[in-house]
């Protein structure tokens, strides 16, 4: 029997650098390093392996497609379904970052209307709380 324990981790960091996916895999090794040393001196007793796979999406929706794909093997998911795993992630983090700055312009710009007449004005979408771009 293959007991196998992955750890899994989401880095999201901006892809202005050619080297943001490695400077990003680093961080996330380096931060889950001594819990990964304990689950793997615990595990070999019981007979698992312990592996990290860390999944890096950059702000502009760029996803490193050699290291992607590693992941999706790592996972056992059929490579047919990897590219279409990675265009929803890409569609994913385009909207995620589409929040972002809808959020950062609409507090920038002031989201109260004239007279007291709310933050609820037309068009406005809520993002969360009482927060709306």
């Amino acid at each position: 029997m293959n007991r196998e324990f992955l750890a899994i981790e989401f880095k999201r960091t901006q892809d202005t650098r050619n080297k943001y996916v490695k400077k990003a895999t680093v961080v996330a090794q380096v931060q889950y390093r001594s819990l990964l040393a304990g689950l793997r001196a615990v595990g070999q007793v019981k007979g698992w392996q312990t592996q990290q796979i860390v999944f890096v999406g950059g702000a502009c929706g760029w996803v490193h497609v050699e290291s992607f794909n590693k992941n999706m093997k790592a996972l056992g998911v059929l490579e047919s379904k990897w590219d279409l795993i990675r265009q929803k992630l890409v569609r994913r983090l385009l909207e995620e970052q589409d929040k972002v700055l809808r959020s950062y312009l609409a507090q920038k710009g002031g989201t109260r209307g004239h007279r007291g007449e709310g933050t609820h004005g037309k068009g406005r979408w809520h993002v969360k709380w009482d927060m709306y771009v």
